[in-house]
């Protein structure tokens, strides 16, 4: 008996090691975050994995150990995955099949359903609450008149393939200053930059239309993903977009302090994990 025990107790050391070794640890690109390192973004998600409330690899096995790595550009991103640094990369869903379909190189490997997330504007906080309040209000008339609708259909859920269509914004005569309105141009079809430098994609209609409703002018000025906060910080910019944040989520990852958001206006809730279309 005492040999039959011993025989399992043996059998079943091997089955675990065997599991703990099949378990490995995935690199996974994704654009840098605001208020967090890509560490503490690893243990959070880990943490909220372990106790249930927030999946971000739902379609992965649930051994499997995913270490987050952070790049300030979709450039960046591609070119690691393409270089093998990171087995895939986490975009949301509209960008990820930009991507795939644009560069024909990649795949969809997993969906993660994700808390709702939306985008926002970023101001400073305090700073000057009657430029939010217009742009709340801007962004409340164009949900309820339709007009965020009808850019969503024409920017991300009709596009066709190839580059976003630029964005024109009109030039107001005898108005006060410009505003300064900081985008990355980096994450299409949301907001993207031409190789002849015009700005288009949904965001820049976004913002082309809120000017067009406040009779305002604006300036885009470009920066990376990781620079938006300090573009604020700074006052180089009087708003950014995009900042991402998450329904009922008490730290978010992409909302340092000193930055308050608007109204959001565009929503969803998952990821598309894309790796090279060559790998199993």
């Amino acid at each position: 008996m005492r040999k039959v025990l011993s025989f399992f107790l043996v059998i079943s050391v091997l089955v675990m090691l065997c599991a703990g070794a099949s378990a490995e640890t995935r690199k996974v690109g994704i654009l840098s975050k605001l208020n967090m390192s890509q560490e503490d973004f690893s243990e959070l998600i880990a943490n909220a994995r372990k106790a249930g409330t927030w999946s971000f690899f739902s379609s992965k096995p649930a051994d499997d150990q995913i270490e987050f790595k952070f790049y300030d550009s979709l450039q960046a991103l591609q070119l690691a995955l393409n270089a093998k640094e990171i087995q895939e990369a986490a975009l949301p869903e509209v960008v990820a099949e930009y991507v795939i379909n644009v560069t024909g190189q990649y795949k969809i490997s997993s969906i993660a359903k994700t808390k709702p997330a939306y985008f926002s504007f970023g101001f400073r906080a305090g700073d000057d609450p009657e430029l939010l309040n217009k742009f709340n209000n801007a962004i409340l008339s164009m949900k309820e008149d339709g007009t965020l609708s009808a850019l969503q259909a024409k920017y991300i859920y009709e596009p066709g393939i190839g580059d976003p269509e630029p964005v024109e914004f009109r030039k107001f005569k005898n108005v006060g200053d410009k505003i300064v309105v900081a985008v990355t141009g980096d994450i299409p079809p949301i907001d993207f930059v031409a190789p002849d430098g015009n700005a288009a994609g949904f965001n820049t209609a976004v913002i082309a239309a809120i000017a067009e409703r406040l009779k305002i002018n604006v300036e885009l000025m470009y920066i990376s993903s990781a620079a938006r906060a300090s573009a604020l910080a700074s006052k180089r910019a009087d708003a950014v977009f995009w900042i991402i944040a998450y329904k009922n989520v008490k730290k978010q990852s992409d909302v340092p302090e000193g930055i308050v958001l608007s109204e959001p206006y565009y929503e969803w809730n998952e990821y598309l994990y894309i790796s090279l279309a060559g790998n199993n």
